[in-house]
């Protein structure tokens, strides 16, 4: 071989010395360069959506004499994709687009959960799974707001005319209403993510019984007597039993440390600042298009764009005034005095509720359902003894530890965070 490679050449030398690269170091480029289009292209539609026109503005500083091409954009991406999906014939391209267009849901269902995952905090994890199932619960409602507050957003952005634009304020102001109303009773309501966990408890155990009991056929005959088919059967369903045990009475242990952490301040402190930026946001729109009806609503020192409209109602939250934005009309004066009486219920009112009320009520509903846990964990217990005759759920892990059972590791994990 050394006198092989005597013999090459200096250029059949050097190609044999190059690292050609790798297939993971070529995965991860392409996988960032997703990531980076990705976030590069939602930036774009929330600065375009709720900020300025960026597109438009940067037109116009580079070729502001092409800015007539804009009005086709839309038309213009979806030819580029067709032209590149069948010129290529790569079916990437496809999932590439759509990974981009569900980007957001990505984050939410895949990415947040692995990272918490990584994390190996049950903390997280419990609040991950409540967050989700609240979520869930109430996407319709999410789903019907988000339309109707979005569509009347989006028609005081793109007219002028004042028959469309005094409908959409209108819109505005009743969804901002209802969601003022919805999020007061839901203090006061049930927890839906803690009923979802008594249900998926309590269902377990009541449709699973079949597979918690010996079966008919071989309840009877003594264990030493089953035969190698029977024997198995008895192992598995004796598993269940114990694993439902181990995992009721392993989760209430770990809700009585999520009780005492402390996180349901957090997820109280979030509500608000998320019901702060949808007002903001909303009076944003609103001011907006007051504006667009009459400028002489109010005294401008700078251009009326969207943009300064929202810090117009930022500032005007937090009982701040501005120099560059001044209402001076009833209408408008009227519209700063309901966004300021909003700041002053969400601070003083909505925030002490939240602090006092939600946070007296989670914690009872959170030890309520510890206890139903335990009880399920406790009853599944005593169904073992009865069933299998054995003197606890000890003396059956022994049995599945020496029958060699599939999950007997899994067990003895749920069983070591018990203790």
């Amino acid at each position: 071989m050394p006198d092989e490679i005597s013999k090459m050449g200096d250029e059949e030398k050097r190609q044999l010395h190059e690292i050609p690269p790798t297939r993971g170091s070529f995965t991860f480029l392409k996988n960032f360069a997703r990531e980076i289009l990705a976030i590069t292209f939602w930036i774009y539609v929330v600065v375009k959506l709720f900020i300025f026109d960026i597109d438009l503005f940067l037109v116009n500083i580079v070729i502001p004499q092409y800015a007539w091409v804009l009005d086709f954009k839309f038309f213009i991406l979806i030819s580029i994709i067709t032209i590149a999906w069948a010129a290529t014939k790569n079916k990437n391209l496809v999932l590439w687009f759509l990974y981009i267009t569900f980007y957001p849901i990505v984050i939410l269902f895949w990415r947040i959960p692995y990272i918490l995952f990584k994390q190996k905090s049950w903390l997280l994890a419990f609040a991950s799974i409540n967050a989700a199932i609240s979520f869930l619960s109430g996407i319709k409602y999410t789903f019907i707001m988000g339309t109707c507050f979005l569509v009347p957003m989006a028609l005081i952005y793109s007219f002028s005319d004042a028959k469309v634009l005094w409908p959409s304020i209108s819109a505005m102001f009743i969804v901002l209403i209802v969601t003022y109303i919805h999020r007061f009773i839901s203090v006061f309501r049930p927890s839906a993510a803690f009923e979802v966990h008594k249900n998926i408890f309590s269902g377990v155990r009541k449709h699973g019984a079949k597979a918690f009991s010996i079966d008919d056929d071989i309840r009877a005959l003594p264990v030493q007597s089953l035969t190698e088919k029977q024997l198995e059967r008895w192992t598995t369903n004796l598993q269940s039993a114990v694993l439902f045990n181990r995992v009721c009475l392993f989760a209430a242990r770990k809700l009585e440390e999520f009780q005492t952490s402390g996180i349901n301040v957090v997820s109280s402190v979030v509500m608000v600042l998320l019901l702060t930026i949808f007002t903001v946001v909303a009076f944003a729109g609103i001011h907006y298009g007051l504006y667009k009806i009459d400028a002489g609503f109010f005294r401008m020192s700078v251009p009326g764009d969207l943009f300064i409209f929202f810090y117009y109602s930022f500032n005007n939250l937090v009982f701040n005034s501005i120099e560059e934005v001044v209402p001076i009309s009833p209408v408008s004066q009227s519209a700063a005095m309901i966004e300021s009486f909003c700041a002053l219920f969400l601070v003083v009112i909505f925030t002490s509720v939240l602090l006092s009320v939600r946070s007296q009520r989670y914690g009872e509903e959170l030890k309520g359902l510890i206890g139903q846990i335990e009880r399920e964990g406790k009853w599944m217990e005593g169904f073992i003894r009865d069933e299998y005759k054995v003197k606890g759920v000890g003396e059956a892990i022994e049995q599945l530890e020496r029958l060699k059972a599939g999950l007997i590791k899994l067990i003895y994990q749920l069983s070591k965070g018990i203790e």
